[in-house]
């Protein structure tokens, strides 16, 4: 048999084959959970070709009965594996979590390979070749279609069961089931035999792009869901932010300043200028800003918080690394949680920046009575989860989402860090981004 007659009975077999793998390899990024499957069902399916070709040339001559009888037997084999692969795709996975449901499944699979692989010593039982070196089934020879056809209504109850909950993204698998099962029935009767190859390989291939589309269709859905949660997340954000009572006592700080310290007044009118529209930029873009455009925002309020002079509240800044970028108010919460809930009226916050390794990391630490309240035995977020945790939680979605970061906290008896971590590499790809954006 040479290379011609193979391509010329498998070229649209292998030509649809093909471009499934292309395909496959295009979406590579996709991760779908069935890709192994798919890969095993491709496999298959060009042993399926090959052998039912080799099959076919060596049905030209009695002198290759024993390579017609090998081949046979591997085709049999396979026939049904490619609709049971197909099968432990589509069933939920919580459906076959029970191993004797697998077993279940998997049983005339089994019971159809050791009837076809003891096919050569059996006579006339599943199948042999007659006088005229003529293929002739034998009594158990009907098990393939049994089988195949029992797979096949499997399949087509479960497209029915999917088609039922979501019409229009199922109806491609009532289809594929459908065409399978009709030519099976086909072939079997001998009305139009030969295509069982090419009929599963289109359905593999139209099956995987619905599968892809189901995929993307998700991830959109996903980042929707996404974007509507930052959106929300913003809003609470500036609730959170903006506390009337601190709007308040700023300005009642400013308007007594200014009865006896006028330069001192301005200064916190400026603070308190630049704090009002910081929050409220906060609110038109999700655009990263650099660390030090973060620190402007952390020192208007720290210069409005001190301007209370009842407090006795050290504020420390060690900054070793500041160019990279983050989302909007991510730091400057942390500051007033530890303002607010922290030190209170006495203590010392700190607020640091290194690189470390292929991380930058932001820490602020404030030295007071620590996220548990040792009288009551509870956190400080489950005591006042509103007040305290808006804040915390804006800033570890923001920064997972914007820029792939992180946020942990450490509270003990000496006090609460709230750790940032934001990959160098992630920061900058964003950095690169925003600098190709403001070019163009």
């Amino acid at each position: 048999m040479d290379l011609e007659f193979l391509i010329k009975e498998n070229y649209f077999t292998f030509l649809i084959l093909g471009g499934l793998l292309i395909v496959m390899y295009a979406y590579r990024k996709v991760h779908l959970p069935a890709t192994g499957n798919f890969l095993l069902i491709i496999a298959v399916l060009f042993l399926m070709s090959i052998s039912s070709s080799v099959e076919l040339w060596a049905a030209q001559s009695p002198d290759r009965a024993d390579i017609r009888m090998l081949m046979s037997v591997i085709h049999y084999v396979l026939q049904p594996l490619v609709i049971y692969l197909e099968l432990v795709i589509i069933i939920p996975k919580e459906e076959m979590y029970d191993w004797w449901k697998r077993l279940l499944l998997a049983l005339p699979l089994i019971a159809n390979t050791v009837i076809y692989l003891i096919a050569p010593f059996t006579g006339t039982l599943v199948f042999r070749f007659d006088e005229d070196y003529c293929f002739d089934r034998g009594l158990l020879g009907s098990t393939i279609y049994i089988v195949t056809f029992f797979y096949l209504l499997l399949l087509l109850t479960w497209s029915i069961k999917i088609f039922q909950s979501n019409r229009r993204n199922s109806i491609i698998l009532f289809f594929l089931s459908g065409a399978a099962l009709l030519t099976g029935a086909m072939e079997g009767f001998n009305i139009a035999p030969g295509y069982i190859d090419e009929t599963f390989a289109l359905g593999v291939f139209l099956y995987y792009m619905y599968l892809v589309t189901v995929h993307e269709s998700e991830m959109q859905a996903n980042l929707s869901a996404e974007k509507l949660k930052l959106a929300q997340n913003k809003v609470r954000l500036m609730r959170e932010q903006m506390q009337p009572h601190f709007i308040f006592n700023s300005l009642q700080i400013i308007k007594a300043l200014i009865r006896i310290d006028q330069k001192k007044a301005i200064l916190c009118l400026e603070d308190f200028s630049d704090y009002l529209k910081a929050n409220l930029d906060a609110l038109k873009t999700d655009k990263l800003i650099t660390l030090e455009e973060e620190l402007e925002h952390i020192e208007a309020y720290v210069s409005l918080a001190l301007a209370d002079e009842t407090k006795n509240i050290d504020v420390i800044y060690n900054i070793k690394e500041s160019d990279f970028k983050l989302p909007p108010f991510t730091v400057e919460p942390l500051v007033e949680n530890a303002f607010r809930h922290g030190v209170r009226d006495e203590g010392i916050i700190k607020i640091e920046s290194k690189k470390d390794g292929g991380d930058f990391i932001v820490t602020v630490f404030d030295n007071g009575c620590g996220f548990r309240n040792s009288s009551s035995g509870q956190t400080v977020l489950e005591r006042d989860e509103t007040q305290r945790g808006i804040g915390i939680e804006n800033a570890r979605t923001r920064l997972e989402t914007l820029c792939d970061g992180s946020l942990n906290i450490k509270s003990g008896q000496d006090g609460t860090s709230v750790i940032i971590r934001i990959p160098a590499r992630q920061a900058y790809n964003t950095r690169m981004a925003n600098n190709s954006t403001e070019t163009v």
